[in-house]
């Protein structure tokens, strides 16, 4: 009787498993093989390829645009990362306390992460455009120095972070709202009664209570990062993108133009192997280092 019911217990457990795992079979798995195998050849969209081993990777690390790429993205993740979080956990501490009109402060600075990125970033591409949009007409009512923005190689990156920054820092504030309020009051109260001011409880009581949560944000932050494509696409040129020089390709970006703009699938295909060795490198790094930072205890 109780191996009946176990069996049936089983069965029921994976059929709600079953659609989840075929559709990750299909959708992830399957294409993540097929990637891989094809970073071996040299396919270009024809009917014939063949093998060339490792000769896709080895043109790429010896490619010296494909270096700059990688150092574009790595620059964009750091740089979005650390100020989404940071922002993020700014604002969750001014806004977790219970004051009139806290919960629609929270909702504004939430909605743009809710806006299509596609649409942010049409929006703020005739925001930014040199000649005629709004960012410059208002510096130049003002008597300030207008600037190209996109176009240029100076500032383009930096308007497209500043941009992804401003649309996805709220999602992380919400998060960190919801550990705070997780952290029991008594921490803080026998905290003051050893006679730990307001900066020793932030470092002693907050951090390492939101510690679970600052390790997933910080996950999802990192691969979000590494994988912008987006903003690049919609406000620095399209399918020959990239903005001037270069300077916003991404690695995203180009395994994008490589595989659909110049047919080098084979290429683009060891390029993207790469960028997923790179994130699941991360990942790992962050997950086994978890262990001495990360505090599950504090309730």
């Amino acid at each position: 009787m109780n191996t009946t019911h176990s069996l049936r217990k089983t069965g029921t457990i994976l059929s709600f498993l079953l659609p989840s795992f075929i559709g990750f079979l299909i959708f992830v798995f399957s294409p993540m093989i097929g990637a891989i195998a094809l970073s071996f050849t040299n396919y270009s969209g024809g009917p014939r390829f063949r093998f060339i081993g490792f000769k896709n990777y080895l043109v790429a690390f010896t490619d010296q645009n494909f270096l700059s790429y990688l150092f574009v993205t790595f620059k964009f993740m750091t740089i979005s990362v650390f100020f989404q979080i940071g922002l993020g956990l700014g604002f969750a501490l001014l806004l977790s306390r219970n004051f009139k009109g806290c919960s629609t402060y929270r909702g504004l600075l939430y909605l743009p992460n809710i806006l299509s990125s596609v649409a942010v970033g049409l929006a703020f591409m005739f925001i930014f455009e040199p000649s005629s949009g709004f960012m410059n007409q208002l510096l130049a009512s003002i008597g300030l120095p207008t600037s190209k923005w996109l176009a240029s190689s100076k500032s383009s990156l930096a308007v497209i972070i500043t941009i992804a920054i401003w649309q996805n820092f709220g999602y992380y504030m919400v998060l960190f709202i919801g550990g705070l309020q997780n952290i029991s009051r008594t921490q803080y109260e026998a905290a003051e009664m050893d006679g730990a001011g307001k900066i020793k409880q932030f470092f002693h009581v907050t951090l390492p209570g939101l510690s679970p949560i600052l390790f997933y944000g910080l996950t999802i932050a990192i691969i979000r990062g590494f994988q912008v494509f987006d903003y690049i696409y919609i406000m620095t040129g399209g399918q020959q993108g990239g903005g001037p020089a270069g300077s916003t390709n991404v690695l995203a970006f180009d395994i994008y133009l490589n595989a659909f703009t110049f047919f080098r699938f084979g290429y683009a295909s060891a390029e993207s192997v790469v960028l997923m060795i790179i994130i699941l490198a991360v990942t790992f790094l962050q997950s086994h280092g978890q262990k001495k930072w990360v505090n599950y205890d504090i309730v």
